[in-house]
């Protein structure tokens, strides 16, 4: 007689149970450890902020024309600062026209401030750099007033604008954002012009 041999499906079934309720507590273990090692951390420090602002006071037209930069900064940012500014005269139809008279003088005369003439240094790239650091709540004025030279220019559009850019007040920031190697001895900066 010829034995047929049956295989216990029973014992394997049995044996596959253990093995997946293992995996299940297992991953159940590592979900529960995960979460509870899982927390929230709450940085209670601040960076500080420039917060410089441009200030104008200024007459409608040429004459008084105050430009002065303004540290609002909170949390005691001490930063570097540096300005450019740009004119153009523009006709009712949009041509832009030159500011230079024929001879190569600027239409409009600045008067710029004491500051302006020896606190700034002309980066040769646009920008003229503040050669002391600006404190919060400390403001630098660099013009006082405008004048035109040539009244024919009065039937054109004049537009005085400025920008500037302040940054942490550190050799590394001024390297980093503006590629420029200064040394800062208590409120003095030396700019590498």
């Amino acid at each position: 007689m010829k034995r047929i041999l049956r295989k216990n499906k029973n014992k394997r079934f049995l044996l596959v149970i253990p093995v997946i309720a293992v995996v299940l507590a297992a991953a159940s273990l590592a979900v529960y450890a995960y979460t509870k090692n899982k927390s929230t951390i709450i940085n209670p420090l601040q960076l500080a902020g420039s917060g410089v602002q441009i200030v104008e006071d200024s007459d409608p037209g040429f004459g008084k024309r105050e430009i002065s930069f303004y540290n609002a900064g909170d949390n005691a940012a001490v930063v570097l600062l540096r300005v450019s500014y740009n004119e153009t005269f523009t006709k009712s139809n949009g041509e832009i026209v030159s500011n230079l008279a024929p001879n190569g003088t600027n239409i409009v005369n600045k008067t710029w401030t004491a500051d302006f003439a020896y606190n700034f240094r002309d980066g040769f790239d646009g920008w003229y750099y503040y050669t002391r650091v600006l404190k919060p709540g400390e403001t630098v004025q660099i013009l006082s007033s405008i004048t035109l030279t040539d009244q024919d220019y009065l039937l054109y559009d004049y537009d005085l604008s400025f920008n500037y850019e302040a940054i942490q007040a550190s050799p590394a920031a001024a390297a980093e954002l503006w590629g420029k190697t200064i040394t800062i001895n208590g409120d003095l900066v030396t700019w590498p012009f």
